[in-house]
């Protein structure tokens, strides 16, 4: 004989929690709404709004940050005419240390209506080149054309230039001891560059930089109106000139290059593959040392 209990398991329902849909459209006020500046509703949204416009500032803020270098900021290589450059690697000499050198590359058929360089600082313990004009690596043939080339107010230890061809030279800065060995070439003609069309300005000024190089990158000529050289000082190392065809160029009374070993040991050289059809030396040698 069986014996049925009757027993069952009260049934278990999970509480169910209704949460109140919020949105910020139904947290502002409405003309329908009762303005209430005490009331929970209105404070919510107002913190939303100004939620939403924080993230909102924050997001343009990033998109228009970049880590771009633009001209003429140290450190960087340039490709003339474009003023984006790319960040040059420590110097071997320093390689703990960023890079302040500023490089001008100039490439095939670059024409620029100006390059100007002033008020800038130069020089590092161990760099030969403060200022130079040279071909990069396996480039021959190009030449940077200038048609007036005009440098004031400016100092360095040292000068060296060399591979030029001059319409019109005019000499008469201070050294400390000076060579002018500069061919006179009757057949170096008149260079005038004055067409502006299609060609740029370029202007370095008040800053400090361990060196500056302008490089040729190509085999095809460079034109440039005009390159002025004002108030640029080096405490160490040379200017270097190469591969120049300058319709003038003019060096004043206002620059002065020195390295204090006297008069009798150049400290400035203007070699036998400078040509120029028309010479005016005024170079003045006195001791001078320059710092």
């Amino acid at each position: 004989m069986k014996i049925k209990i009757p027993f069952s398991f009260p049934s278990i329902k999970m509480p169910v929690w209704h949460l109140p849909f919020v949105s910020v459209m139904t947290l502002l006020p409405t003309p329908s709404t009762k303005l209430n500046l005490g009331g929970m509703r209105v404070a919510i949204g107002a913190l939303a709004v100004v939620a939403i416009g924080f993230t909102a500032t924050m997001w343009l803020t990033i998109a228009g940050t970049t880590d771009e270098i633009i001209w003429p900021q140290p450190g960087a290589q340039y490709n003339l005419p474009y003023v984006v450059g790319e960040r040059l690697p420590p110097d071997a000499i320093t390689p703990m240390t960023a890079s302040q050198t500023l490089r001008i590359n100039l490439g095939n058929g670059v024409r620029l209506d100006r390059l100007v360089l002033k008020n800038l600082d130069l020089g590092k313990t161990g760099l030969t080149t403060a200022l130079g004009i040279e071909r990069s690596t396996g480039v021959t043939g190009s030449y940077v054309n200038v048609g007036q080339f005009t440098v004031t107010n400016s100092s360095a230890p040292t000068l060296d230039w060399a591979n030029m061809e001059i319409g019109t030279l005019s000499l008469a800065p201070y050294t400390d001891g000076h060579t002018n060995a500069v061919t006179i070439d009757s057949t170096i003609g008149n260079l005038v560059i004055d067409s502006d069309r299609g060609a740029g300005t370029y202007t370095a000024e008040n800053t400090v930089v361990d060196r500056v190089i302008i490089s040729l990158t190509g085999d095809s000529q460079v034109y440039i109106g005009e390159i002025i050289v004002d108030d640029v000082d080096a405490s160490v190392g040379n200017w270097d000139f190469d591969y120049l065809k300058v319709g003038t160029l003019t060096m004043g009374n206002t620059n002065q290059f020195g390295n204090g070993t006297g008069i009798n040991d150049a400290s400035a050289v203007f070699n036998s593959t400078v040509k120029a059809r028309s010479i005016t030396d005024n170079t003045i040698d006195v001791p001078l040392t320059v710092r």
